[in-house]
């Protein structure tokens, strides 16, 4: 399961391509990819991993060979077993090999960015595109602070961060005229939102930024507190707001990111230089009490893409609905009577 397709060029050379983009790209394995179901730039669009593969040959906690799903377009045969496995996080199988999709590519591509003033503005223009039937590939966001963070880490200057917030529009099209059309359309949404500025990205340059924010803020500190929140589009203009509020109250140091075109906010929170770290975690524990609360108040929930583990395993024991946990540990004692796969990891069974 080595090597990650996006990177193939046989399929590059049949004008074909893998729709999976996580960020992570030039680090991750495909085959982590499905055992999380890693999310990514694309998944606006294109969906996340589960929604790239075929097929999944698994060896089985009970030492079973098994393929399942197949290459078909859909099927109603049974559970669907493979899309089960796909995202559990190697606590049901072990995933041996994998049927991809692939997919033609457009003719036509360009990136967009859109810089504003206002990190709510930017923010909210995010579901009048998703509206008007654009259909972008990717919309992406990174506020202001981030943006100088970023630019201190790859010692650049990025367009309008001055005073600005980025929100990267990638767009595709079957023809230069169709291309057209949407990009007209997309720069009228955003200047009536408020953008001061809607130009033709340099989109080398820009996605560096953009799939840096992790490296950057590592290169800030070591101690951060990672939030991999989601909630529906147009839920992320609250959602955002009340992140911000809640810094305030913690007086919590922030980085925030964003997969805003499907609702997936990463949030970083950098330990203090000035407070113990006890003092630090005890923000750390508040916050993220009263952050889950709201965001599950607005159907969201703690992870978009990057999964639970056991870091997450107290939160996700804590917010899920009873009854749905109940299930998930059923099926985890089913196909693991023995529990030798990934044990304590996304929740712990009942004594």
């Amino acid at each position: 399961m080595y090597g990650h397709p996006i990177y193939s060029g046989q399929a590059e050379a049949k004008g074909l391509f893998y729709a999976g983009d996580p960020c992570s790209g030039d680090s991750c394995q495909i085959g982590g990819n499905i055992a999380t179901n890693a999310g990514g730039n694309r998944a606006v669009k294109y969906g996340t991993t589960r929604h790239q593969i075929y097929a999944v040959t698994v060896v089985n906690p009970l030492g079973e060979i098994v393929q399942l799903g197949s290459r078909l377009k859909k099927q109603s045969t049974g559970y669907c077993l493979d899309q089960l496995i796909i995202g559990s996080e190697g606590t049901l199988g072990i995933i041996t090999k994998a049927t991809i999709k692939l997919l033609p590519k457009l003719p036509c591509k360009i990136d967009i960015l859109a810089v504003f003033q206002s990190a709510d503005a930017a923010i909210d223009t995010v579901k009048e595109i998703l509206k008007k039937h654009i259909t972008p590939t990717c919309v992406e966001f990174m506020d202001n602070i981030t943006l100088h963070s970023v630019e201190r880490f790859l010692q650049t200057t990025l367009p309008g961060s001055d005073v600005g917030n980025h929100l990267i529009i990638e767009l595709e099209g079957e023809t230069e005229d169709d291309l057209d059309d949407k990009i007209m359309r997309l720069d009228e949404i955003c200047t009536k939102r408020g953008a001061a500025e809607v130009l033709v990205a340099d989109s080398e340059r820009i996605w560096k930024a953009r799939k840096s924010f992790a490296e950057a803020v590592r290169a800030e500190s070591l101690i951060v507190c990672k939030e991999d929140l989601v909630v529906p589009v147009d839920k992320e203009p609250e959602l955002l707001h009340f992140i911000l509020a809640q810094a305030q109250k913690y007086n919590l140091i922030t980085r925030i990111a964003a997969h805003a075109g499907d609702g997936n906010i990463h949030l970083n929170i950098l330990k203090n230089e000035d407070i113990p770290y006890e003092e630090w975690e005890k923000r750390i524990a508040n916050n993220q009490a009263e952050l889950y609360t709201y965001v599950y108040s607005l159907g969201g929930r703690l992870s978009g893409e990057h999964g639970i583990g056991y870091k997450r395993r107290g939160l996700m024991e804590r917010f899920t609905d009873p009854v749905e946990l109940s299930m998930m540990k059923a099926i985890k004692k089913a196909l693991d009577p023995n529990n030798i796969l990934n044990p304590g990891k996304i929740f712990k069974l009942d004594d």
